[in-house]
């Protein structure tokens, strides 16, 4: 559930699943870096990490998130979400069932990753806070998976639904005014923040498309 007081951020960071590989205090540091620049939502999806290297992990990056508008949402495992204060969970569209996430776990803010219409009016009917869809454009590691959904099958998604829907998959700060104009409330993104080596004027760029 969003606290009233917190709306969501317009931007979308997700991790790129590479902490566990040495890189200490790597991913910490580039959220400090981001929200000292711009609110964002960061996104932990860390899934090889142990349980208690990701709760030692999430305490971390809580710890260097610089703007109080910005969220943390760890992917899947709402028991280390309230065990490190986090703000949320996000659920992969073949997840857990998201109603018996919320019942259970009242007080985070619930989103869902989905890849069809019909998914996206399911995830809202559960209760949902926000939706991630996609891939809208093209992106290397979505090309197994099949053709991007393109900016019409998004325009679809954000008409029939009214909760926030990210837009995912290609996403640059040229690409994020298209998606806002079809109906995306924000845009989320993974390998722009970690592979950019000019990441202040990454942020501009986003700040400017989308208009904060």
């Amino acid at each position: 559930m969003i606290p009233a007081e917190k709306a969501l951020p317009r931007l979308y960071m997700v991790s790129d699943g590479q902490e566990h590989f040495g890189r200490k205090q790597y991913l910490p540091e580039l959220v400090r870096r981001i929200t000292s620049h711009i609110p964002v939502i960061v996104q932990l999806r860390e899934k090889h990490l142990t349980a208690k290297a990701l709760y030692e992990l999430s305490l971390k990056i809580n710890g260097h998130i610089h703007d109080k508008r910005s969220l943390l949402i760890i992917n899947e495992r709402f028991d280390i979400a309230l065990a490190t204060g986090a703000d949320g969970v996000h659920i992969p569209e073949s997840g857990c069932p998201l109603d018996r996430v919320i019942v259970g776990f009242q007080g985070l803010v619930t989103g869902k990753s989905t890849h069809s219409l019909q998914a996206a009016l399911s995830a809202e009917a559960s209760g949902a806070d926000y939706l991630i869809f996609g891939p809208i454009f093209e992106t290397p590691e979505k090309i197994p998976y099949g053709p991007p959904m393109g900016l019409n099958k998004l325009a679809e998604v954000c008409a029939n639904t009214s909760i926030p829907v990210y837009a995912i998959g290609g996403i640059s700060p040229e690409k994020t005014r298209q998606c806002i104009e079809n109906g995306a409330y924000g845009v989320a993104a993974m390998s722009i923040f970690h592979a950019s080596d000019s990441l202040n004027n990454t942020l501009e760029r986003f700040q400017k498309a989308l208009g904060q």
